[in-house]
């Protein structure tokens, strides 16, 4: 019996764990719940609770090929050897297979299973099944890690071939089998946090038909549209993405098919990016420890201020595509690529509160929240990270939000109490105005935040101001 471990790769199609080991001979699946850790690992109730959806959704879909799925449920990651070693003995489990999973902790927690189940005489085959490219493949002239995106995307495309490119198909359907499928209501949690399920399907043909609405409607202009908050212009798949629901080659073949010039894509960046920080967080392991990718010559001063915290966090700051923003992850789960820049550079560089109460604070409340991607974003936007934003870059909220919500259509949505306002207005209420619709006054001086950080962080950096 061949033994499936599904973990950021909740699919069918195009998994070379499933795909491979159906082609040896009959498979069960099996998913880990290990609900202490994911609450070590600020994973948000939202996330778990799309995990949880997408999880049934995809039994559904293993039934109908007679594949039956396991849960099993550990506090950590430290019980999962010992729990796969009982099932692996109690099938018959002749080899344990899995897509690789990039962070430390699910480095070290699958070479202690390799150990364990090779110890009873199990072999384990495992995948690169997220992305194109395995960590350290793709390397400078001089054999090297890249550190800066451009020249990485550059030779990853040059490296990119027809047969790295095709999704694998489905697994063949196999004979009934004596193993059951077990509930998973039966073991998931309760204390999970309801979504908009309009906003995210999980079957996979809903997956697909969100895929292709994007590739219809968007995939084209996206370089135009796609800082516009307003604007229906990105894809909104990274939950799926985060979990696995849709593979990348699956969107890169989707993208192909589209337009003849794809490698030139935007859309195509973006995805190189995701592999980017899954490279970066696999060779460099102080990435999952919290630590800054850049080596400073002295501490951010963070200031680290309770209230203007609190007032980040809870969309009060007084900038108004700062707060628009915030809401609306608090209210959807997710936030548009171009705010997650605006709030995390207003947190860091603004306030000087250290990037990582926000990366911590994405994680606790996105619906998307992958590790690799949000500790590589929130390190940009701090200048401390790879091919990071230079540390003298510093964003304007006010130019921010007149340059991509212009008519304030964004804000009016998610501050209905500024809808009166006038589009210039909007940007910046006047004080009158703030007083009138009961909104704050901003929590700090644009002015004197920037020379702040600018002083600080050229001294951490090292820097002549």
């Amino acid at each position: 019996m061949q033994l499936v471990w599904l973990r950021n790769d909740l699919r069918i199609e195009d998994n070379p764990a499933l795909f491979n080991a159906r082609e040896l001979g009959e498979c069960c699946c099996v998913f880990i719940v290990t609900r202490k850790q994911w609450a070590a690992h600020n994973d948000a109730p939202i996330k778990l609770n799309f995990i949880y959806r997408r999880l049934r959704a995809l039994q559904t879909e293993l039934n109908a090929l007679n594949i039956p799925l396991k849960v099993l449920c550990c506090d950590n990651y430290q019980a999962v050897p010992e729990a796969l070693s009982k099932l692996a003995k109690a099938i018959e489990c002749t080899t344990l297979w899995f897509n690789h999973e990039y962070p430390l902790n699910e480095s070290l927690r699958d070479r202690a299973v390799e150990a364990t189940l090779a110890a009873q005489g199990i072999d384990t085959k495992s995948f690169h099944g997220d992305l194109f490219h395995p960590p350290g493949t793709v390397k400078t002239q001089n054999n090297t890690t890249y550190h800066v995106f451009t020249p990485f995307a550059r030779q990853w495309k040059k490296q990119l071939t027809d047969t790295l490119m095709t999704p694998l198909a489905k697994p063949k359907k196999q004979r009934e089998i004596s193993i059951k499928s077990d509930d998973i209501a039966a073991l998931w949690f309760s204390d999970t946090l309801e979504y908009r399920e309009d906003l995210w399907p999980v079957s996979t043909k809903a997956t697909q038909l969100k895929l292709n609405k994007f590739m219809a409607n968007a995939a084209l202009n996206y370089k135009e549209i796609r800082d516009f908050p307003s604007i229906a212009g990105t894809s909104t798949l990274s939950p799926y993405l985060m979990c696995g629901a849709i593979s990348t080659k699956q969107c890169l073949l989707s993208l192909r098919h589209k337009t003849g010039e794809w490698i030139e894509s935007t859309w195509l960046n973006e995805l190189i990016w995701r592999e980017f920080y899954r490279h970066l967080i696999s060779i460099y392991p102080h990435l999952s420890r919290q630590e800054n990718f850049k080596t400073l010559k002295s501490p951010i001063p963070w200031v680290n201020d309770d209230k203007q915290w609190q007032a980040w966090s809870t969309g009060q700051t007084g900038y108004p595509i700062v707060d628009a923003a915030m809401k609306q992850l608090l209210q959807t789960g997710w936030m548009h690529n171009r705010l997650r820049m605006i709030v995390a550079a207003f947190l860091t560089k603004l306030l000087l509160i250290d990037w990582r109460k926000g990366e911590q604070f994405f994680m606790q409340h996105l619906i998307d929240g992958d590790y690799a991607s949000n500790n590589g974003g929130w390190q940009w936007a701090a200048s401390t990270g790879a091919d990071a934003a230079p540390y003298f870059r510093i964003f304007s909220p006010l130019r921010q939000s007149e340059r991509f919500d212009p008519d304030g259509t964004f804000i009016k949505k998610l501050l209905p109490e500024l809808a009166d306002l006038d589009k210039k207005s909007i940007h910046n209420p006047s004080s009158a105005q703030r007083k009138a619709y009961n909104y704050p006054e901003p929590i700090v001086d644009y002015k004197f935040a920037r020379e702040r950080a600018l002083a600080e962080y050229a001294s951490a950096m090292g820097k002549a101001k």
